[in-house]
């Protein structure tokens, strides 16, 4: 009979993989360690996550052998716009071009054209329990903005819808889920919104009412109106969210540069930002990141990285990152290293590590690029910085970043987790355990929406996989 140990030794294949999961369900957390040394040259497509470990996991019992998936196809954008979990993600392209147009009533499927994703999904946000998604379509300019709506992975049924783009001309750029699951952020024509997870709205701020005359205080003596309209298109002026680990606080920031700010998750109270209550004037852009406790926010200022007291605002300590731009940023959670995720002065994709130190002291690592990238990208493209995401694993922190060309995802030493062909928009879930992504629309594909595994065979804290000839 062939051990298991003599199956891992074998080449990679889908086959192989089914036959292997009954056998892993079997061991305990030190065999499974085990089998994920034998398992770590497997590409994560060739380890899909079977339909019982994934019933497994939403239920909340996870056990050793999940962390042995890859990956796991949830279904495509036609599902969330039909309301339904396919019950074979896999089904061929005839059943999901019959259901397009169809959302799951109590009597079947009937038409209906309550949400749509006509040009794909601008953004997905995805909390750690993974059973609701948020998705953000890409606006149609020539009649409404994207719809922002959740949907269940765990059975069909109607979705929760929190922005209906007849009411806005834009794209939701970033929704972020908080940690608890209980709050979704987002910001569409410079307005920052929060909604309760079930929908229902919590608060929506206009920068511009509570500093109308910007982040640094100075008005605007030109009256040129026009740029005033342009600065209101959303594309234009991406906006990060960050909450801390029990969704109390939420950071807003602005890739352009404009207010930086720390607020109630719960009601949007201004707790601290630009000007601020004291009439300190903040100078800074977006990206954020709050640590765990929220008790530290970083943001970019240029190249440069600043990291304050979230209550009141005071500077603790700067450094250069040596990227030209920063597209995201994620915060250790006990605050001491940061992750800046942006580009090198090539347009190639990079990160840097910064470590804060007593007495206030922020010190910037080198610069350290992936591995390998899809041929052709461009890190300061606008899909690179649309798209660019970070997160603070246990294993360590990762960077995802996506263009026309593909998307790659990859650890602060370089090691490639994830490369693909095709162009993609993605969220981590906030415990850093998964990766959501959204496939942009492919002949065969058809926006397809997969979940990758983070904490497995070759996670970020996995060291790198042998060599094995083909």
């Amino acid at each position: 009979m062939t051990t298991l140990g003599e199956m891992l030794k074998g080449p990679s294949s889908r086959s192989l993989w089914d036959r292997l999961c009954p056998l892993l369900e079997a061991l305990d957390e030190s065999a499974a360690a085990t089998a994920a040394t034998g398992l770590r040259s497997w590409p994560p497509e060739r380890r899909p996550m079977p339909d019982r470990w994934w019933a497994e996991w939403l239920a909340g019992d996870v056990r050793p052998y999940h962390a042995l998936a890859g990956t796991r196809r949830l279904g495509r954008l036609v599902d969330v716009e039909s309301a339904r979990v396919p019950a074979e993600p896999r089904a061929d392209r005839d059943e999901y071009e019959e259901a397009n147009d169809r959302v799951l009533t109590p009597s079947g499927y009937a038409l209906t054209d309550v949400v749509a994703f006509p040009y794909g999904a601008m953004a997905v946000a995805a909390p750690s329990d993974l059973r609701r998604l948020v998705f953000g379509a890409v606006a149609e300019w020539h009649h409404n903005g994207g719809d922002v709506v959740g949907w269940s992975t765990l059975a069909s049924g109607p979705l929760t819808t929190f922005l209906d783009g007849a009411d806005y001309h834009d794209n939701p750029l970033d929704i972020q889920i908080s940690p608890d699951g209980a709050t979704v952020a987002a910001s569409v024509e410079c307005r920052w919104h929060a909604w309760s997870s079930a929908g229902q709205a919590l608060w929506t701020l206009d920068p511009e009412d509570i500093w109308p005359d910007g982040p640094a205080g100075a008005g605007s003596d030109d009256g040129d109106e026009e740029e005033t309209e342009d600065d209101l298109v959303g594309i234009d002026v991406p906006v990060r969210f960050s909450f801390d680990a029990e969704g109390r606080r939420v950071a807003v920031g602005r890739l352009r540069g404009g207010p930086v700010a720390v607020l109630d998750a719960r009601t949007g109270q201004v707790l601290a930002g630009s000007p601020g209550p004291d009439g300190a004037r903040w100078e800074g852009e977006g990206p954020v990141a709050l640590d765990a406790a929220g008790r530290l926010l970083a943001h970019a200022r240029g190249s440069g990285l600043v990291v304050r007291e979230a209550d009141g605002g005071a500077v603790l300590a700067e450094a250069d990152t040596g990227l030209v731009t920063i597209h995201a940023l994620a915060a250790a959670p006990d605050g001491t290293r940061f992750l800046a995720v942006g580009a090198d002065g090539k347009d190639d994709p990079a990160v840097c590590v910064l470590t804060l130190s007593a007495p206030s002291t922020l010190t910037a690592g080198e610069l350290i690029r992936p591995d390998r990238a899809p041929d052709g990208m461009v890190a300061t493209d606008p899909m690179s910085v649309i798209t660019a995401r970070a997160v603070w694993t246990d294993g360590g922190p990762l960077a995802f970043m996506s263009s026309d060309v593909g998307d790659v995802l990859f650890g602060d030493d370089g090691r490639v987790l994830r490369l693909s062909s095709g162009p993609s928009v993605a969220a981590f879930t906030p415990d850093g355990r998964a990766l959501v992504t959204v496939g942009c629309a492919e002949q065969d594909e058809m926006d397809p929406i997969d979940v990758w595994f983070l904490n497995g065979p070759d996670g970020p804290g996995a060291p790198a996989a042998p060599h094995r000839a083909p």
